[in-house]
């Protein structure tokens, strides 16, 4: 089965998750986390709940858990999966399950060469400006504070 979620479709048996038809790499454990939160989403999900589940026999720490859901987070955005004190973790977005006919049509969509790279480098362009956008503010923002620091200090003591 096939969940749908923002421009993402994870696979729960393959555990594998893709973003506007590419495949994106997930490792195991985050993988099977995802699976467990995305599967449960009204349920609030124990840390102990979690190691038992994708952990089963094996003695890890709690860090391991938090540690998966940041990887998580970076993926998906930190409004992806909430925190509840004490508690655990709750999936928040909205996820609909992909039809097999939406899939199969899709893929017997116009197949040239020309309409593959069109759509490729257009997919391209759009994973290069998703995945950037939301780095980019704190890349500019940073420094400029701290330029702008530097310099009125600079100032103030000349």
């Amino acid at each position: 089965m096939k969940l749908a979620f923002e421009d993402f479709q994870f696979d729960i048996q393959a555990l594998t998750l893709s973003k506007d038809g590419r495949k994106i790499s997930l490792k195991e454990k985050p993988a099977q986390i995802l699976a467990l939160l995305i599967t449960q989403p009204d349920k609030i999900h124990s840390k102990v709940e979690i190691l038992e589940e994708v952990w089963p026999g094996r003695t890890v720490t709690e860090q391991v858990v938090f540690q998966n859901i940041g990887h998580l987070r970076a993926l998906f955005g930190d409004e992806a999966i909430k925190t509840f004190s004490k508690k655990g973790y709750q999936w928040q977005l909205p996820c609909d399950p992909v039809e097999a006919k939406a899939q199969s049509s899709s893929a017997s969509q116009d197949n040239t060469p020309s309409s593959r790279l069109e759509s490729d480098t257009a997919n391209e362009v759009k994973q290069v400006s998703v995945g950037q956008s939301a780095k980019l503010p704190w890349m500019i923002i940073v420094p400029a504070l701290l330029a702008v620091g530097v310099f009125g200090g600079y100032l103030a003591f000349a």
